[in-house]
């Protein structure tokens, strides 16, 4: 019996958005859940976060079936999902940012949060994303604070001040002179990842792109439903 056979019968192949079982591994997304992906096309693919502006490029919108393969591989203990998850956030990255990158970092999570979790989302995603992009997924910040979850502050204002002070590179000579893509399951106001790019300049890297699976939720605009994401920007090639 073949190894992937194996796998397959132990593991049966199921969707990374709604957890469904697929009759074959595919790319991780059942036929359902491809045809309900809210894809960022064009210009809002790439946004610039924060007041230094750093550029962020998201696949997807945060909409259809995408809260519900992130919340599982938050929240209920599916950590596979990051392996497909972070595909997505490989093909924005490479489509949309001008690199070279040196290597690519990650949002961390608590101490409390991971060993509540049991594992680090974004350090899978990076870890997957890397993969394919050909980069060492590296551990460069800490969070020091266990403040609260962003999901329940809904004022940009707010979740500014939620994630001030709370990171920290604890080793500045593995990041002095590097270029960094940061990676996150989720970016909406985009504060996290600002103050994480923030923090790992003021360490001395030499610049930080960042790239997240998902971006804030669809909006429509006011005339003709068409698609209208804020702080859409030019794509850069």
């Amino acid at each position: 019996m073949g190894k992937d056979l194996l796998r397959d019968l132990l593991f049966p192949p199921r969707c990374a958005f709604c957890g469904r079982l697929m009759d074959a591994q595919g790319d991780g997304v059942c036929p359902d859940c491809e045809g309900d992906l809210p894809y960022r096309e064009g210009d809002a693919r790439l946004r610039f976060i924060g007041g230094e502006g750093f550029p962020c490029a998201a696949a997807l919108y945060y909409d259809g079936p995408v809260p519900e393969g992130v919340h599982a591989l938050k929240f209920n203990g599916k950590p596979w999902r990051a392996e497909v998850f972070g595909r997505f956030v490989a093909r924005a990255a490479s489509e949309v940012l001008e690199g070279p990158f040196d290597a690519v970092t990650y949002v961390p999570v608590s101490p409390l949060r991971n060993f509540r979790r049991g594992y680090d989302q974004a350090r899978l995603i990076a870890r997957a994303a890397g993969k394919i992009l050909g980069l060492r997924a590296e551990p460069t910040l800490r969070k020091i604070r266990h403040n609260r979850a962003q999901s329940s502050l809904t004022d940009p204002s707010e979740r500014a001040r939620n994630v001030r002070d709370v990171y920290t590179v604890p080793h500045p000579e593995r990041v002095k002179g590097r270029r960094f893509l940061l990676v996150d399951d989720v970016c909406t106001t985009g504060s996290t990842m600002a103050a994480c790019a923030r923090t790992l300049m003021e360490a001395g890297a030499a610049s930080v792109s960042c790239a997240a699976l998902a971006g804030e939720h669809r909006r429509k605009g006011p005339k003709n439903g068409a698609d209208a994401p804020e702080n859409s920007a030019k794509i850069k090639k």
